[in-house]
Formats: C-alpha cells, structure tokens, sequence
C-alpha cells in the first residue's frame, strides 16, 4: 500500500470512529511536530564475507568485513509531523486517534573494510512512514494551567521501501555486480504495528488553546527484508534486521472545541 492510499484509508478510519463517542465530553484538535532519536535497532547486520568475486579475483583473497549499523548510525535524528482529533471524557481522561509522519534523509557512511584498509561505504535511501494510531491519555489533576499526563497508543504504519549502494572508492566492480550493488532492493515497503508510553505536560494557554511538550518511548516491529540481490552474495541475512525504538520529543498544539 503507497503512502498515498494508506493516508486516504487513514482519514476515512478516523471519520467512521469519531462519530462513535458521545457528545457531552470536550473535542479537541491538535498539530504536532518535533524530532525523534533512533535509541535501539539495526539497519543492518554485520557478517563477514569473501569480496573475490566484485573483483574476478581468486576466491578467498579479498575479505570483507561489515560493521552492524543501528538506525542513529545510518539516519541520525527523524522529524516526526501529525494531527489528531481526541475526545476528553471527564477531567482525567481522554482518548484520542490521530495521523503521523516520521521522516529522515538519506544516510551514507562507512559501513565496513575490503581487504586490509579500503573502505566500504553504504548509502541508504530516505526513511519514510506514515502512521494511523490511537490511545488514551490519563491527566493529573491541577489547579493550575500546568497539567502533567502520560499515554499509551497503539498503531500501524505503512513504511517505504528502502533500497542500498555499497561502493569501494576509486574502485569499480565487475558485471553484474557493479549495478546490482547501486539501488539495491533492501527492505520492502508495506505495513508494521508500532506502540508506545508517553509522559508530557500541557499548559493551558487559554480556554480554547492548549501548548504542550512530550516524550516517551515507542517501538515498531521489524520492516520486511528484500533479499532479490544480496542473495547473489550469499548476504540474505544481512538485512534480517529492521526493528526500530526511537525517543521523540513533541511540541503540540490543541485547539479545544
């Protein structure tokens, strides 16, 4: 399922349930940004493997060692965006659903050695989700305009597929491994599950605004590995990795109806 199609059926969802709650609680609409660091999960394993044949060379004499890479290694920091529509029941609690996008640019980094020194680099293309989530929010009780709260949500997101270069500096591999290697199939787009906790604080700006900070701790399962090329190399597991936990910090807005 594209991005596309995924957002439309997302929104759709949203609407069908929306209407299923009653009306004496108190709407709320809210917009969301921030980042989010990688804190556990692999890009990519770290097998050793003999190189000989990206070169036409006597088998056993060129060794390849590849370093695992965590998602910081390769991406870094991820920019997080989203809306959601939540519902306060009473003054503690409140449900809500909402849409999100977690995005990174491109990584490239040195991902391993050939032979005694030469470097193996790795270039990894954008990462890029779209998620449809919901949960509920427990709110401590104060009388001032500062609320503190936590969370948990659960949810699926439909992720792109992520394709990898592998390259020696000023070195040119034989056909066919030359193209193979440049693009490569390496993760398949499609859908995962993803859930989290929350803690955060609200400051209620005024009777229709609401100004807050969270963070938390949220995992999605591992994303399905391609292995159509790096089978060639006997490198399958190579990318049996995918899993990701990731720490947000959010800055969001609620307008209160």
């Amino acid at each position: 399922m594209n991005s596309r199609k995924f957002t439309v059926l997302s929104t759709a969802v949203l609407l069908m349930l929306t209407p299923n709650l009653k009306a004496e609680g108190e709407w709320s609409f809210s917009i969301k940004g921030g980042v989010a660091n990688a804190v556990s999960g692999d890009v990519h394993r770290g097998p050793d493997f003999d190189g000989s044949i990206l070169l036409a060379l006597d088998p056993g004499s060129l060794p390849v060692e590849v370093d695992a890479k965590s998602f910081d290694d390769v991406y870094g920091g991820f920019m997080e965006l989203g809306f959601e529509a939540a519902y306060r029941r009473n003054e503690n609690l409140s449900f809500f659903m909402g849409l999100s996008q977690l995005q990174s640019d491109e990584g490239i980094l040195r991902v391993g050695t050939v032979g005694d020194d030469l470097p193996l680099n790795g270039r990894f293309s954008d990462y890029d989700d779209i998620g449809i989530y919901g949960g509920v929010r427990y709110h401590f009780s104060s009388e001032s305009n500062w609320q503190p709260f936590v969370s948990a949500q659960l949810g699926i997101k439909d992720v792109d597929e992520i394709t990898a270069s592998f390259s020696v500096p000023g070195v040119t591999f034989v056909d066919p491994y030359q193209e193979a290697l440049t693009n490569a199939p390496f993760y398949d787009g499609g859908t995962v599950f993803s859930y989290g906790v929350g803690v955060g604080l609200e400051y209620r700006i005024s009777d229709s605004g609401t100004l807050s900070l969270e963070t938390g701790y949220y995992s999605q399962e591992a994303m399905d590995d391609d292995d159509s090329v790096l089978d060639v190399l006997a490198l399958g597991a190579l990318n049996d990795e995918g899993d990701l936990d990731y720490l947000p910090i959010t800055l969001r807005y609620t307008f209160n109806f």
